[in-house]
């Protein structure tokens, strides 16, 4: 079946020639060869009907005209009101298939057709054969206008489908992106987790290690300061359970709770007595709120700084500087150790360089004349554009010009020294201590 044809079309054109052909065999009246000529048109016209195109665009006009000059001899040789519909069915059929120009050519010729029948070969007056004519044209431009109508229809339709496969295949896309999307962001939240984790429990389990080497080579000679050693352990494995708890739950240090500035980076400082490391903690300018974000950063970069310097550099006194200039805060970060030498950087720094990244900051490692390794974390406020390109610490960057030029180095200037007057022996302290 023609999924193109409507179905009404169908109904009409198969009770027309049913009709036409049980009106035929009743018609005795009528000569046997009109009969006859009026039989073979009918079976013509049934044989072609599966062959006509319904649809804009895909009509061919052998079959369609072939079916349309049967139509016309069928009502010429029928005599009947019924091949009318057969004629009008026909006109329908251009109309749908090649469009309305089409069909208002064909009725045109049609009505020129009629008007020439009727004045010379039905010998009418012109009168008459204009009455004649009026009718056919009144009933092709009615059909003209409703075929016109499901051509439209059709149109519409095939706007609406086409729309319809455009927006699922847009559904299909989106939730194709939003897959991508929900994968990047586990990753990013793995990545986020791996460094909460390095930068929390990593830095406990670091100073822990260290303490319980301090305490087992000293437990001997001073007992009192291993098992001060031991205490500071166990509060650290205390601590760096807690951490794990707590990174399930948000990415923030629990130290900076109720601390902020300077005071959350002097606890931190405090918590490395007796690993060997002297730190003095100095704060330059008038020290003003940073908000969590940026105060989370400044912690980490302390605490990463701390870490390296007691699992890798070798040294034992850092100088901690906290700058506020009024758009920008600073903080630097100097040990005496042997420096990077142009090593490249571990998972430890690569995370803090895109922590200040993200924060709107600029992280700048390097070794100084005087020997060393220095971090540096310039922090601007407001944070500027940040490009989608991931800094990498690079030992010897360079820091773009007037970068924290406004940083003063007098006024309130204070100075903490941590550990320097304790009691566990700093000689060695970080001699065994395994790189991670």
């Amino acid at each position: 079946m023609n999924r193109d044809r409507p179905r009404l079309i169908g109904v009409l054109f198969w009770g027309c020639a049913g009709s036409s052909a049980v009106l035929q065999a009743l018609m005795w009246q009528v000569p046997v060869p009109a009969r006859l000529a009026s039989a073979a048109t009918l079976v013509l016209l049934a044989l072609l009907w599966p062959a006509l195109r319904w649809r804009r665009g895909t009509g061919r006009w052998p079959v369609t005209t072939v079916f349309l000059l049967l139509s016309v001899l069928g009502g010429s040789v029928d005599g009947s009101n019924v091949s009318l519909f057969l004629l009008l069915i026909a006109l329908t059929n251009v109309t749908l298939a090649f469009g309305p120009r089409a069909g208002a050519l064909t009725t045109a010729a049609l009505v020129v057709a009629q008007f020439a029948g009727q004045l010379w070969l039905g010998h009418r007056t012109p009168l008459w054969a204009a009455y004649e004519t009026f009718a056919i044209a009144l009933y092709g431009v009615f059909v003209m206008t409703l075929a016109t109508a499901v051509n439209e229809a059709r149109a519409a339709r095939d706007r609406a489908d086409r729309l319809h496969d455009e927006l699922a295949e847009a559904h299909r896309d989106l939730r194709g992106y939003a897959e991508r999307a929900h994968e990047l962001a586990v990753a990013e939240e793995r990545v986020r987790m791996a460094r909460e984790l390095h930068d929390s429990v990593g830095h406990h389990l670091t100073v822990v290690k260290v303490g319980l080497e301090n305490a087992e080579r000293w437990r001997d000679r001073e007992p009192d300061a291993a098992w001060q050693d031991v205490h500071q352990a166990k509060t650290l494995t205390g601590d760096a359970l807690q951490e794990i708890r707590r990174v399930v739950r948000a990415l923030r240090p629990s130290q900076l709770d109720g601390r902020r500035g300077s005071d959350a980076l002097r606890d931190l400082a405090g918590s490395f007595r007796g690993t060997g490391l002297d730190v003095e903690i100095t704060v330059d300018g008038a020290e003003r709120p940073l908000g969590p974000v940026r105060e989370t950063v400044l912690f980490r970069a302390l605490q990463e700084s701390l870490t390296n310097a007691l699992r890798h550099s070798g040294g034992t006194r850092i100088e901690v500087r906290l700058g506020f200039a009024p758009d920008a805060a600073r903080l630097t970060v100097t040990d005496d150790g042997h420096g990077a030498a142009g090593a490249p950087h571990g998972f430890g720094l690569t995370s803090l360089a895109a922590r200040v990244h993200d924060a709107g900051g600029t992280l700048t490692t390097t070794d100084p004349a005087s020997g060393g390794f220095r971090v540096r974390i310039d922090l601007p406020d407001p944070p500027p554009h940040r490009s989608a390109a991931l800094p990498r610490p690079v030992p010897g960057a360079a820091v773009p010009p007037g970068a924290g030029d406004a940083v003063p180095r007098r006024g309130l200037g204070t100075a903490t020294r941590l550990g320097a007057g304790d009691a566990v022996p700093r000689r060695g302290a970080c001699d065994e201590a395994t790189p991670a």
